[in-house]
């Protein structure tokens, strides 16, 4: 029987969405204000759950998507909003049983 391991779902960010979803978001003093500083700390993050045993899925956000996803459930472009809304692409890419990009 294989081991499995928890997976948690990041939230990932292209470099040339950085300040496009900076400007979205409605807490963008959540974030850091550089698109490296901010890969540095998802980085580390990454490793750590890593390390701590969780099998960890990197989801895009990218600004249309996830603006018309919070648009459709009234939901401010937060934290919040953010980490539902890799929770549920991870879910949808894995009941698709394979990566999608949203």
């Amino acid at each position: 029987m294989v081991e499995q391991h928890p997976v948690t779902a990041l939230p990932w960010y292209a470099r040339a969405d950085y300040p496009v979803l900076l400007r979205l978001f409605s807490d963008p003093d959540m974030l850091p204000a550089t698109y490296d500083a901010w890969l540095k700390r998802a980085e580390r993050t990454e490793s750590q759950m890593q390390k701590a045993g969780f099998g960890v899925v990197r989801i895009w956000i990218r600004p249309i998507a996830f603006a018309a996803w919070c648009k459709e459930r009234n939901v401010s472009p937060n934290q919040a909003a953010r980490l539902t809304f890799v929770n549920w692409a991870a879910h949808e890419a894995g009941s698709q049983n394979e990566s999608t990009e949203v």
